[in-house]
């Protein structure tokens, strides 16, 4: 801690997701409820990132440098935010917990479920904490969600659906090495659209279904790509737990972006969560409608506010992203997704579409669905 008993924080990683955390710890720094303690990315900084961070009170004393060992030993921060690609999360998050750091980790935190428990022991051993990048466990309505649903108020859970319908450029799958990669140089990635862009699909589901840490997961694949260079960019994932189904079914291959939807199947009532919005509707066994409070805790914040008053709970601590560890897991295991032929796709504006992408995953979360079970209309094509 500073000599005021600010706490000093690094982050590692500016650009991509980075530059939202920067934002976020500019914010901080300007109230004073922390202090940057230093950069490190391999690439440069933008040099408007770097005047924001010259601006601060002291701001011209704050290191930025290429290399993350060297900025942890020199800084020991109190707080380290690792915000770089998922193959380097563990060794990262080692040399944090090595010089007394503790812990903001994007998601996934790892690319496999034995990295998550080898960094779980580590982080007990270090007594540190570790908060995960999985923003939407702020939100007011996905808490309001899972507080109906433990209550009883749509009834006995037949289960739960997920859809989402993204694009993506081509560029997205070329932007780095790593992309849409199982291994690199031998080292486990398990970068895609489950794992990646809409694990927070995934995450908040289990969150809403109430799955407790220790659950016991199965979980059912059916993963394809079209633009991806080796894992899935369109894919269908049903997680079981105590025999209630949680199906995502998502692709990065859409005509158009929309909102990502959470569907919870009552028998005697519905809810539907959008968690990037945060916005709840459905109604309750007794016909209520259904409404969510709005915005959300931003997790830097509640984990600073954390480590000044233990009495307050991590939104988001590593414990609690075992239930979506077993989809990364299985996806691991699963290995590099089916190619879907070209008679699934067309081309838009440059970029892939599968045929009747937003309406085949709406359908699976409807239906609690693998693409094999409606069929899609382009599963007579893959072979």
């Amino acid at each position: 801690m500073s000599v005021d008993g600010t706490p000093r924080v690094a982050l590692l990683g500016v650009h991509g997701f980075g530059r939202v955390h920067l934002d976020g710890l500019l914010r901080l720094a300007a109230t004073g409820a922390v202090r940057l303690a230093g950069l490190a990315d391999p690439r440069p900084a933008e040099p408007d990132a770097l005047e924001r961070v010259r601006a601060l009170p002291g701001g011209a004393d704050v290191p930025v440098l290429a290399d993350a060992a060297t900025l942890l030993e020199q800084v020991r921060p109190d707080i380290t935010i690792v915000s770089t690609p998922i193959h380097t999360h563990l060794p990262l998050a080692r040399l944090a917990l090595g010089v007394g750091s503790h812990l903001y980790l994007e998601k996934p935190p790892t690319a496999s479920m034995e990295q998550f428990r080898e960094l779980s022991a580590d982080v007990t051993a270090a007594g540190r904490v570790c908060q995960v990048g999985f923003q939407s466990f702020g939100s007011h309505a996905l808490a309001h969600a899972a507080r109906l649903v433990a209550d009883g108020a749509v009834g006995r859970v037949r289960g739960i659906g997920v859809y989402g319908a993204w694009v993506r450029e081509r560029a997205y799958f070329t932007r780095a090495a790593w992309a849409g990669r199982m291994e690199l140089d031998g080292v486990p990635v398990t970068d895609g659209a489950l794992t990646n862009p809409f694990a927070h699909a995934t995450a908040s589901a289990l969150r809403v279904a109430g799955v407790p840490d220790d659950a016991d997961v199965t979980v059912e694949l059916e993963r394809y790509r079209v633009v991806s260079p080796e894992s899935d960019d369109t894919a269908a994932a049903r997680l079981t737990v105590d025999g209630v189904p949680i199906v995502v079914a998502v692709t990065l291959c859409a005509a158009e972006h929309r909102p990502p939807l959470i569907v919870v199947h009552g028998e005697r009532g519905r809810l539907e969560l959008e968690y990037t919005t945060d916005t709840l509707a459905g109604r309750t066994a007794d016909g209520a409608p259904v409404t969510g409070p709005p915005g959300r805790a931003v997790l830097l914040d509640n984990m600073v506010a954390h480590l000044a008053d233990p009495a307050v709970p991590l939104l988001a601590p590593l414990a609690s992203c075992a239930p979506f560890m077993h989809l990364v897991d299985a996806v691991r295991g699963d290995g590099p997704a089916r190619p879907l032929p070209p008679g699934a796709v067309r081309e838009v504006d440059g970029r892939p579409v599968v045929t009747d992408a937003a309406e085949t995953m709406r359908r699976c979360a409807e239906e609690l669905a693998l693409f094999s079970e409606l069929p899609a209309p382009w599963l007579a094509l893959v072979r």
